[in-house]
């Protein structure tokens, strides 16, 4: 299902784009232009918004719900490269010509989101500051890259499983984090029975609080944090 979107976002009751980091400070009749050539879109659970090697052909801006990211290697494993939610942004490898998407992106529940399609971003958009904050940003994104990339070297697994969670909630708004144990253990590169025991560990000390049959709410992210530093 899609459609034109309007000015104002039903939903958000605010403009659809302006969650868009690099879209930030812009005039607001620019920003209207790209919202008038925005498609709203929404996707139920378990749907792809698009498939590993799909060719990157537009800017995906997520209004409500979670999208996994994530490949699979050479034996089938599974290998989550991120959870996006509301007012996330999917848009690596929009400015590098010819660029595929390495991985797909899977709703974890019914997602609402805009498509802006490359060409008629890059018609609008013209202002040299654009690409100053795009050049920003990959950095930023390169440095997370980096925290993930370390996660996976710790290797006892409660305090890589601490350091996962610490990272979550440093990337979300608030203490509450719903995944899976399958999602969990594909993001940090553990077994789902090793992540519920260290879980229940987690809980024990006072660290974590289940809540639910996936939630888990973060008591202490100081002490997630402490726990994960060599």
């Amino acid at each position: 299902m899609s459609e034109r979107i309007p000015i104002q976002c039903e939903d958000c009751g605010d403009s659809c784009l302006e969650h868009v980091d690099f879209l930030a400070g812009l005039p607001e009749e620019k920003v209207r232009g790209l919202m008038a050539l925005a498609l709203r879109k929404k996707q139920k659970k378990g749907s792809y918004i698009f498939q590993e090697d799909t060719p990157v052909d537009a800017i995906y801006v997520i209004h409500k719900g979670r999208v996994k990211l994530s490949t699979y290697d050479g034996d089938g494993r599974e290998q989550i490269v991120g959870i996006f939610a509301d007012h996330d942004t999917i848009w690596e490898g929009a400015f590098i010509d010819g660029s595929v998407f390495p991985y797909g992106a899977m709703c974890l529940t019914d997602v609402d989101y805009c498509k802006l399609y490359l060409k008629d971003f890059e018609r609008e958009i013209q202002e040299p500051e654009i690409a100053l904050k795009i050049i920003g940003l990959l950095s930023k994104k390169l440095h997370d890259a980096n925290q993930r990339n370390l996660l996976l070297s710790i290797a006892e697994p409660k305090a890589r499983i601490a350091g996962f969670l610490d990272y979550l909630y440093r990337h979300q708004a608030g203490d509450l984090v719903t995944l899976r144990l399958d999602d969990i253990a594909a993001s940090v590169r553990l077994r789902p029975e090793t992540i519920s025991r260290k879980l229940q560990e987690l809980e024990r000390e006072g660290l974590i609080k289940k809540v639910g049959q996936s939630g888990m709410q973060l008591l202490n992210a100081a002490g997630l944090k402490a726990l994960a530093k060599p």
